[in-house]
């Protein structure tokens, strides 16, 4: 009698518009199935899965956006949360690893913030977190060369990783039919999946939806303080975004025990 098939471990790729999320996802799928964007609004954090095995163990990789990236630029908007609740919501197996993609540039607050709102925010320091750099196929033959000049500086702003890759997640254009970054691609893939495995947790961080919704509707109402980055007040938002797919009462449940002032449902 064989043994019943193990439930695939969850992995959220994350980091701005263009840093190859998607690219990376379909090099590790080995098809074009994740939808790639180079525009301003992208066209991720539809908590998109999708399913593949590495060295005989299953795997659903989630392309996601940086939650600093709203269609009116504001952090916490309505539709973000919206799709947060879904994505918390659809990990109820639980995480097993964050991959955090950049690209090979100077290091900015915007990716000290996502890093933030990420490892601490959603899952609480909890998760191991690796880091992918992309972009790097013309710093051939040493694509690492680009961690070892700025690993110190990622450091000094308190971002910590468990293991890190620098990758090229395109192959190019053709020249005389090879691709130009064939051989970059293909030990980008290798590196890739290495870092997952070696780094993927086999028993995932796990809690209770409404929970962990709390939690992390919680930290970003204390952490995302300026006017430009947060929707005031945020009780009442999220009580009106919660109702839309949720009963009132679970609604309720979610506010309050975030800590927050909800409207009367019956008012």
């Amino acid at each position: 009698m064989s043994s019943p098939t193990a439930l695939p471990l969850n992995i959220i790729f994350f980091g701005s518009t263009g840093t190859g999320k998607s690219s990376m996802i379909n090099m590790l799928l080995g098809e074009d199935r994740a939808l790639t964007s180079s525009g301003a609004k992208g066209c991720t954090f539809n908590n998109n899965a999708y399913p593949t095995t590495i060295e005989g163990k299953n795997y659903r990789l989630y392309d996601t956006s940086g939650l600093d990236q709203g269609s009116a630029g504001t952090v916490i908007s309505k539709d973000a949360l919206r799709k947060l609740y879904h994505l918390v919501r659809d990990l109820k197996d639980g995480v097993s690893l964050l991959v955090y993609c950049i690209q090979g540039r100077p290091i900015t607050d915007t990716l000290e913030r996502n890093y933030e709102i990420f490892y601490d925010g959603i899952c609480c320091k909890s998760v191991p977190i690796v880091v992918v750099v992309t972009g790097l196929e013309d710093q051939t033959p040493d694509m690492d060369a680009w961690w070892k000049e700025n690993d110190t500086h990622i450091e000094s702003r308190n971002m910590r990783f468990d293991g890190h890759a620098c990758v090229t997640a395109t192959l190019g254009k053709k020249v005389k039919g090879v691709f130009r970054n064939q051989t970059e691609y293909d030990s980008s893939k290798t590196a890739l999946r290495n870092l997952i495995v070696k780094n993927c947790r086999s028993n995932p961080w796990q809690k209770d939806t409404t929970a962990w919704f709390t939690t992390v509707a919680n930290w970003l109402y204390r952490s995302l303080r300026s006017e430009e980055d947060r929707v005031d007040p945020l009780s009442t938002d999220l009580f009106e975004v919660l109702k839309q797919f949720l009963s009132d009462k679970d609604a309720l449940e979610i506010v309050n025990q975030a800590d927050m002032t909800a409207p009367d449902p019956k008012s």
